[in-house]
């Protein structure tokens, strides 16, 4: 059964850059703060399903394209052409820490992301103990975030995440962070997830990652979908791909 469906989509992101050229006219556009902006393609036709209990590597040697996979997967980019479906709830596990503000405590940032997140205030209420629990955050739960070690948000932030009650979760690059000791917990997590029947799909800089979680890969090279298959197989051709003389 699919969870996620991509059917023929295409994407273009904005690029922004200032101005270059010699001369007075554009040393003042320069000094100005002038840019010039153009749309840079990032995914052209692409198609593919998530099928339940997947767990996907989204592998191409362009971040952006990686992040926008994931933002498309769970609604928060929308394509130029084309179309994404769901037909599960999906975590969207992208960028959660940054939501946090710094004057706010550990308590009341559970309950901003959490809600971000589509939590009730009363599931918050129910589920935070074990949030905090598991973020091993009790001493520091009524104290401020600009006050807290700096993993505290990335263990925050990626507990309130599991605690969502879905089965579908799309991941750029934070499938297990923190310390080794915290990092060891995520691990365990997620592996019971996914031996639950949970889905996910993975952007992320780290191969390791990939080989360790995911039992499918999809490479993409030039905005297209080059491969569906294997982990490994989608790895070597990222490989191959980095090693092709420039202008080939």
């Amino acid at each position: 059964m699919s969870v996620i469906e991509f059917s023929h989509v295409s994407l273009a992101m904005p690029r922004t850059k200032r101005r270059q050229g010699s001369g007075r006219k554009h040393r003042l556009r320069r000094f100005a703060g002038e840019t010039s902006r153009t749309m840079v393609p990032v995914l052209d036709d692409v198609s593919f399903t998530v099928n339940k209990g997947d767990s996907v590597a989204i592998v191409s040697g362009k971040p952006l394209l990686r992040t926008s996979v994931i933002r498309l997967a769970v609604g928060t980019l929308i394509p130029d052409s084309g179309a994404v479906t769901r037909t599960e709830r999906v975590v969207p596990m992208i960028g959660i820490a940054r939501a946090m503000g710094a004057s706010f405590t550990i308590r009341q940032n559970a309950y901003l992301v959490g809600g971000l997140l589509g939590m009730s205030p009363a599931e918050l209420t129910e589920k935070l103990p074990s949030i905090i629990e598991f973020a091993d955050l009790g001493n520091y739960l009524d104290r401020h975030l600009r006050g807290t070690p700096t993993s505290t948000r990335q263990r925050l932030a990626w507990s309130i995440a599991m605690a969502v009650d879905a089965d579908v979760y799309a991941i750029d690059q934070t499938l297990v962070v923190g310390e080794l000791e915290f990092r060891q917990k995520c691990w365990s997590a997620v592996d019971t997830l996914r031996e639950n029947g949970a889905t996910f799909l993975v952007s992320s800089d780290g191969a390791k990652q990939y080989r360790r979680f995911c039992n499918r890969g999809l490479y993409f090279e030039q905005g297209a979908l080059i491969a569906d298959t294997t982990v490994p197989k989608a790895l070597a051709l990222a490989r191959e791909a980095r090693r092709e003389p420039r202008g080939e």
